[in-house]
């Protein structure tokens, strides 16, 4: 490491002596070439390239795993989310959970107290002697019958009479089970004022919109729930790379707020609509550590899709220099002969990295470079130093 920075001192003595000697040359520029910064070009003599081993090469053709970069969200389906409602309005009797917290489905949540649930209690109690004393009489009219001292205009009316009561009966205890009231209880003496608002479905308690004491009826969201294991990755494909994406396909991502954890996932669904203004298109991904991930919907994602391997433009590793997190190439421009030395003028170049693999790192320009173009293969990093200490002198 020592010798190093040793070199890269000793180049960079070089390239100053050397640029002193062209300073008159450079000051007729203009103001944009007065600060190193805004240059990007860099002069090496040969001694200083054989000085670091810095090599040239071209970009080369190479089978390397083809990705897709995307961003999305986390995100849920309806049916993995709840609002936790009373079927009956009423005064909020008790609130048994509080925010974050797990619940299961059937987890009684609230208490809804009401004198109506007590008159529809009573109701059923009622319901229950008509109907006793309804199917005694039906069978009393069908003895009187049997027997030859009925009449069968009686029989009738008995049986109409008893089916009518077996309705009201039907009716009302359904009622009780759907407020979650045991109907064995209310025929053995137990009349409860409150029903329980149960949860639809087992997730976490992400909002209790009610208090103690507040008022609900049944359009009321007690509160709303959660099941954050079933999250999936809803990802934004732009429609020039949609063509490369297909079901099963491995997917790898990070989500803001986890410290640079890596979660991995395959594609599940496509969608078959594009956004008109942003051009992109959803593809979901199901992800494999869901369930143990803690996992928040909304949640910002940024991903890759691995497409494949397949033939792409790619450069050695040693290649490519970042630099206040952009990345860069250095391209020679020419090469001059003066006297018995040999003059290189480079240019550094932004560069966009894909996928890395033996070695190799996948590129492209955002700006063309020239046809069959050399550049810095091994060592630039050797080259960035050297321009960032002389544009700092």
């Amino acid at each position: 490491m020592t010798s190093r920075y040793y070199i890269i001192a000793t180049l960079a003595l070089l390239l100053a002596t050397s640029c002193g000697n062209k300073q008159k040359e450079s000051d007729n520029h203009g103001e944009a070439h007065e600060h190193g910064e805004h240059n990007k070009e860099l002069v090496l003599t040969d001694a200083q390239m054989k000085a670091v081993d810095i090599q040239l090469g071209k970009i080369e053709k190479r089978e390397l795993n083809s990705v897709v970069r995307a961003n999305g969200t986390l995100r849920l389906d309806p049916q993995n989310k709840a609002d936790a409602t009373s079927l009956t309005g009423g005064i909020v009797n008790r609130i048994y959970v509080r925010e974050g917290q797990s619940v299961h489905k059937g987890q009684t949540v609230a208490l809804i107290e009401n004198t109506a649930i007590v008159e529809m209690q009573k109701n059923y109690l009622t319901a229950q002697k008509k109907l006793a004393l309804a199917e005694q009489e039906y069978e009393r009219q069908k003895n009187l019958n049997a027997n030859g001292a009925g009449v069968e205009k009686n029989l009738q009316q008995a049986k109409a009479d008893c089916d009518i009561s077996r309705a009201e009966e039907f009716g009302l205890r359904q009622q009780l089970i759907q407020l979650s009231l045991n109907p064995q209880h209310v025929e053995q003496g137990q009349i409860s004022p409150c029903v329980a608002v149960k949860a639809p479905i087992g997730g976490i308690i992400n909002r209790i919109n009610v208090s103690t004491g507040s008022y609900a009826d049944t359009q009321t969201s007690l509160m709303s729930i959660s099941d954050n294991s079933a999250v999936y990755c809803s990802l934004n494909v732009f429609e020039n790379d949609i063509s490369q994406i297909n079901i099963g396909q491995e997917a790898y991502f990070t989500v803001t707020g986890k410290n640079g954890t890596h979660f991995s996932g395959k594609v599940v669904e496509i969608n078959r609509s594009i956004d008109s203004q942003s051009k992109t298109i959803p593809v979901h991904i199901k992800i494999n550590e869901a369930k143990n991930a803690q996992l928040i919907p909304d949640m910002y994602v940024t991903a890759t899709i691995n497409t494949g391997a397949q033939k792409s433009d790619a450069l050695p590793d040693a290649a490519i220099v970042s630099i206040e997190g952009r990345n860069f190439v250095f391209v020679l421009e020419r090469k001059e002969k003066h006297d018995n030395t040999t003059e290189y003028k480079f240019e550094q170049r932004e560069v966009i990295t894909g996928t890395s693999e033996l070695g190799y790192t996948q590129v492209s320009f955002p700006s063309p470079l020239p046809e069959n173009a050399t550049i810095v293969t091994k060592n630039a990093f050797y080259i960035a130093s050297i321009a960032s200490e002389h544009g700092e002198h």
